[in-house]
């Protein structure tokens, strides 16, 4: 998890570092690939919460869209549960789609299909995006127990 905050805090520092150099805010557009999501996962969900919350507490400018592609129905459904609790402006920045996604990622974020890695259907050879790797068990457990999170304090 610490991993993960960390690579997040250099994108995002990244943005707000190209804002400041091109004298306009720079926004990301962020697409995940959620295939292979079970119901199990739900219990990294505090963690993964208090983790997207960093980005939306330290750097609210920088993201513009989040659109989770190749959702399951069971990821589907639950952020249907969560949805009616999340603000206007996340609503709006949010979409979830499933396996045929590329009208959906155009409309939601913007995004032409062929800018993604070749994996998900693009032209972007997948040797130019970060590999994900598995989180040791208990790595992160500050950020699910609500303690401080970057920094300690």
């Amino acid at each position: 998890t610490r991993g993960f905050v960390a690579h997040l805090e250099d994108l995002l520092q990244a943005g707000r570092a190209q804002s400041r150099g091109s004298r306009k805010i720079v926004r990301c557009r962020l697409v995940i690939d959620a295939r292979g999501l079970s119901l199990s996962t739900l219990r990294h969900l505090p963690a993964m919460m208090s983790m997207t919350g960093l980005g939306k507490q330290y750097f609210p400018e920088v993201t513009a869209s989040v659109t989770v592609v190749r959702a399951p129905r069971s990821f589907t459904f639950v952020y249907n549960a969560i949805e009616p609790f999340l603000t206007p402006v996340m609503k709006r920045k949010v979409c979830i789609l499933g396996e045929n996604f590329d009208e959906g990622l155009r409309s939601h974020a913007g995004l032409e299909p062929s800018c993604l890695p070749t994996f998900l259907g693009g032209l972007t050879p997948d040797s130019e995006v970060c590999v994900a790797a598995t989180v040791p068990q208990g790595l992160g457990r500050e950020f699910a127990l609500g303690g401080a999170g970057p920094g300690g304090s």
